[in-house]
């Protein structure tokens, strides 16, 4: 019991701080978003707003999230060889 109660009174503390961190950096995301309206199109030379932001600003991200697909892919498919 005194086991399930601290675990609880972690995961409400741990939780609060999260809410109240994510509450602090606000500002941040709103600056970014009207970086990313004024100048996006006229940066990236993009038709329209979501490829500009998608393909200009994030695509070292997007080229890490298909590297990681990709490799995951890969060892599926090493470990169904495996099992043949």
């Amino acid at each position: 019991m005194k086991r399930t109660l601290a675990s609880l009174l972690l995961v409400l503390v741990l939780g609060a701080v999260l809410v109240f961190g994510v509450r602090q950096i606000t500002p941040a995301p709103e600056a970014l978003r009207n970086h990313f309206f004024r100048r996006g199109v006229e940066q990236t030379g993009s038709v329209n707003l979501v490829s500009s932001i998608y393909l200009g600003y994030r695509a070292f991200d997007t080229l890490g999230e298909t590297v990681v697909l990709f490799l995951a892919v890969a060892g599926v498919m090493a470990l169904q060889a495996g099992k043949q």
